[in-house]
């Protein structure tokens, strides 16, 4: 079994102190391809990562954020050993989201505290609807089925969201797989993000009724979502107008 761990970064001391650290003792038949942005040459997620699958000479495809950090010495190949194993077409992950349910599933830990304890466990996969993009994964051959797909997602959000509302959308499925991570990230809702996730919601709204992600959980009715997002706006321009006069 041969994988690639593909990343894109743009803090090379955050690659080098977190992903970096966490997986320089489990890279036996791991390709690791590095895609610098420190410059800002890419201008999505999408962009960068399609550079990175053009570059592995492996059928399995793993792609984590620069500031993940793998608790476990065999966690990384682990994961690919259940790519491996796994259906193709499937997808898989190490955080996620079950339709209806708030609280999202995985072991996984986050925020700018590094918590090095593991959590229990007692099932070897969970089926979901959704991944978090900081980490997941999926065979040659199921990528080029569910490819990601830069019309929707122009920019750094949703890109995995996307991608398992059409694996779903053709019978695959999603699922969490028992890996055990922290993610020095709590998440950035931007203004981006929201655009995105309009898009996403006009391009499934026939197929699904709610687009469950691990950040916001949303219907795709037409109206709930244009309000929803017009009220975040205004939320958000009237958080900025308040601190500007604060601050004079």
């Amino acid at each position: 079994m041969r994988a690639s761990l593909i990343c894109v970064y743009n803090d090379l001391y955050c690659l080098e102190t977190k992903l970096m650290r966490s997986v320089n003792n489990q890279l036996n038949d791991i390709e690791i391809i590095l895609i610098d942005n420190t410059t800002g040459v890419y201008s999505s997620a999408v962009n960068a990562l399609e550079y990175g699958i053009s570059r592995s000479t492996t059928d399995i495809y793993i792609f984590a954020h620069q500031d993940v950090y793998i608790k476990e010495k065999d966690g990384l190949e682990r994961f690919a050993r259940i790519i491996q194993e796994g259906r193709d077409g499937d997808v898989f992950g190490v955080a996620g989201s079950i339709e209806c349910v708030r609280q999202n599933i995985g072991l996984f830990t986050s925020g700018d505290v590094f918590v090095d304890s593991l959590k229990e466990c007692d099932w070897n996969l969970k089926k979901v609807s959704c991944l978090d993009e900081f980490m997941f994964g999926m065979k040659k051959v199921t990528y080029y089925q569910h490819p990601f797909n830069g019309n929707l997602c122009d920019n750094w959000h949703l890109y995995c969201a996307e991608m398992c509302l059409h694996a779903r959308k053709n019978g695959s499925s999603i699922w969490i797989a028992p890996i055990q991570v922290h993610h020095f990230s709590n998440g950035n809702i931007t203004n981006e993000y929201m655009s995105c996730l309009m898009r996403i919601a006009q391009e499934y709204r026939g197929d699904f009724k709610y687009i469950w992600t691990t950040a916001y959980k949303v219907r795709s009715n037409r109206l709930y979502i244009n309000v929803l997002v017009a009220a975040w706006r205004l939320n958000r321009w009237i958080k900025k107008t308040l601190s500007s006069i604060s601050i004079r």
